[in-house]
């Protein structure tokens, strides 16, 4: 990138000093001249194509477009000052800034506009654009302890780089131990594309990182209480436990970014996860520990009409994209359900069940094996019961009649009770998420493909 140095003498005063990083950055320095000493009065640095302007107001003048701006390095300069010399504030005490894109703790936010203005020691930062419009307060650099305050009416974040040759380099954010407290309230929180609402949080830091003391959203249809931690060296490792709480299951999954194939009354999720290193998309993808779920009185809608109308199980609990269910094939309105519930414990970007149970008028459904998160895969397998007599499920479904075998005793020994029916009909789910395959087995094969989860 060409650079060039230009020295100018006005007819009053000192030089100036002019200085262009191609269309990258332009400063401009004045100096004074006492006796036959320049002294730097003052400094004016314009970021893009903008020509600098000196400020009457003080000594450094800051202004123009970022292409990509890291905010925690940012912070950090203006928090502690250069070396442990004089805070910035000493020099400089507002500026306005265009960024094209802001990165912060690993996550992305477009078109942002910033507003810096010093206020009682500490520092003001103000923050508009489409993917945000809030107020960060940063408290005076003699008071470390003391909680950044963070109000937004809007913050949408991208958890990953969305252009290419832009990285997301999160820095000190991949340090438990630079986070500082925070109090945190967002009036419409966006990840990607799931709609959290209203959120409020409270970090607090410890020795060796910070903890977690309250997460809260509130939305029409779901909220959300949890309660954690991300401590220690090299990246540390991170904590989490709670529950999800939905009034309407198919507003909360659409409103979530999953796929809106559940229709319930209620559900509630119980959460326990861990996982090594910052808290990105990254890290909770590989997260281990476990979920419980439980939906109650609903049905499932996603349902595609198929030849001969045979009963094909693709999947349950499609994570981490989409919760749903996805019977094909059993009638064009859904499958009915009084209850649902299930455990998954997550290890090795995998998510083992031995324990989901669908109940519903017209059949039960067991289901044991792995769904896999980082491959996006199924290995399962699944039994079906229903009652022939009265049952609005095609007889064709059962062919066979009752099976008996060394899966009956399986599937009763897992779920701890015999599952109710007089047909039974057992299936192998394997393949991608985006076309899974969903194939009849016998009793023997899916006693023999059911040991996957142990």
């Amino acid at each position: 990138m060409p650079a060039s140095v230009e020295t100018q003498w006005p007819a009053a005063g000192g030089p100036q000093v002019r200085v262009a990083l191609g269309s990258l950055l332009h400063v401009a320095l004045n100096f004074n001249s006492e006796g036959n000493v320049d002294k730097l009065g003052r400094v004016a640095v314009a970021f893009g194509s903008a020509e600098p302007v000196f400020g009457d107001a003080q000594m450094v003048n800051v202004g123009g477009n970022i292409e990509q701006l890291d905010l925690g390095g940012w912070l950090k300069l203006g928090l502690a000052g250069a070396s442990g010399g004089k805070p910035l504030n000493s020099y400089l005490r507002s500026a306005q800034l265009e960024v094209t894109r802001l990165d912060y703790l690993g996550f992305s936010f477009h078109e942002v506009t910033i507003g810096l203005s010093e206020k009682e020691g500490g520092w003001r930062i103000a923050i508009g654009g489409p993917d945000a419009a809030g107020v960060i307060s940063l408290p005076p650099a003699a008071e470390p302890t003391t909680p950044w305050g963070m109000e937004f009416t809007r913050l949408k974040c991208l958890g990953s780089p969305q252009e290419p040759g832009l990285t997301v380099d999160a820095g000190n954010a991949a340090d438990p131990r630079s986070v500082p407290a925070i109090n945190f309230h967002a009036e419409q929180l966006m990840w990607d594309d799931h709609d959290f609402g209203d959120v409020r949080a409270t970090l607090v830091k410890v020795d060796d990182g910070i903890s977690l003391k309250r997460l809260q959203t509130t939305s029409p249809s779901f909220g959300t209480d949890a309660t954690g931690e991300w401590r220690g060296k090299d990246g540390g490792v991170g904590h989490i436990e709670g529950s999800i709480s939905s009034s309407d299951v198919a507003a909360t999954l659409k409103q979530l970014g999953f796929a809106d194939v559940i229709e319930a009354k209620t559900g509630r999720l119980v959460f326990d996860m861990n996982w090594v290193g910052a808290p990105t998309g990254a890290a909770l993808e590989l997260a281990a520990g476990h979920v419980q779920v439980a939906l109650d009185k609903g049905q499932i809608v996603g349902l595609k009409p198929g030849a001969g109308r045979v009963l094909a199980l693709a999947s349950v609990a499609e994570l981490p994209r989409r919760l749903a269910l996805d019977f094909s094939d059993i009638t064009d309105k859904g499958f009915a359900f009084d209850t649902i519930r299930g455990d998954f414990n997550f290890r090795d970007g995998s998510a083992y069940t031995d324990n989901v149970l669908v109940k519903g008028p017209a059949a039960e459904i067991g289901l044991i094996g792995r769904i896999g998160l980082k491959n996006k895969d199924y290995d399962q397998t699944a039994v079906v019961t229903g009652s022939v007599s009265g049952s609005p499920l095609p007889y064709a479904a059962f062919a066979g009649g009752p099976v008996i075998g060394a899966a009956v005793v399986l599937f009763a020994q897992v779920f701890k009770q015999p599952l109710n029916g007089l047909a039974r009909a057992y299936y192998r789910i394997t393949g991608s998420w985006d076309n899974p395959t969903v194939e009849r087995i016998k009793s023997a094969d899916a006693a023999a493909s059911a040991e996957a989860p142990k």
